[in-house]
């Protein structure tokens, strides 16, 4: 997870299909060479469509707030981290986190879930080492125990809920809330700091966006 500048905020809103950006040469080439690729992944079926969560942070069902909730660490905190990690910029202006992401070889692929989901097949065939995944940019050569392979993490809710955890834990080694938010990208103090610091700056422009003064709290059961 690199450390990141803080986003400029648009309107947030549910994130739409990306244009593909996944260049020919990161997909495995012919539609019979996809094939090859989709009966060799044993922790994923790619032919079978992920879930479509609501990612929308203003909705009260949003996949945020349900496991926000499930996991003690405010839903707004966890969609700031998704925005300073994933953020895209779409056509209309808006801007929010995107699932279809992942870092392979320092490289960042990312494009439509098919795309991506190929892309990753590949590089996991080939042997290249898959680092940060999906919307919240899972570090997965750190938590690999939590899933059974990379792909696994491209799944909106796994990914969440993998992140939520790491966030969490991090928020109790430590009574400073900047450095507890910054341990989610690094235990070295001060890109820990920077990081923090990025993330409560987002945050507290969408807490005055969406929350009622006086609401506003980062917190962590």
């Amino acid at each position: 997870m690199p450390a990141m500048a803080v986003p400029a905020l648009a309107t947030i809103a549910p994130a739409p299909a990306i244009e593909p950006t996944v260049s020919s040469a990161a997909r495995p080439g012919a539609a019979e060479t996809d094939r090859s690729l989709l009966s060799d992944v044993s922790t994923m079926d790619l032919m079978m469509p992920i879930e479509e969560p609501d990612l929308d942070i203003t909705s009260r069902q949003s996949l945020w707030s349900e496991i926000g909730k499930a996991s003690g660490v405010d839903p707004l905190l966890l969609y700031s981290v998704a925005l300073v990690e994933s953020k895209a910029l779409y056509p209309d202006g808006r801007v929010a986190p995107t699932p279809w992401l992942f870092r392979v070889n320092d490289h960042l692929v990312r494009g439509d879930r098919h795309d991506v989901q190929l892309a990753m097949a590949a590089a996991s065939q080939f042997g290249s080492p898959v680092q940060d995944v999906g919307i919240m940019q899972v570090y997965y050569p750190m938590h690999r125990d939590a899933v059974r392979d990379p792909l696994t993490l491209l799944n909106p809710r796994t990914n969440i809920t993998v992140a939520a955890k790491i966030l969490h834990d991090g928020m109790h080694q430590t009574r400073d809330r900047v450095l507890g938010v910054g341990y989610y990208h690094s235990h070295t103090p001060t890109l820990a700091r920077d990081y923090g610091t990025a993330v409560l700056t987002v945050y507290q422009r969408l807490n005055a966006l969406h929350r009622k003064p006086g609401r506003g709290q980062v917190r962590a059961r």
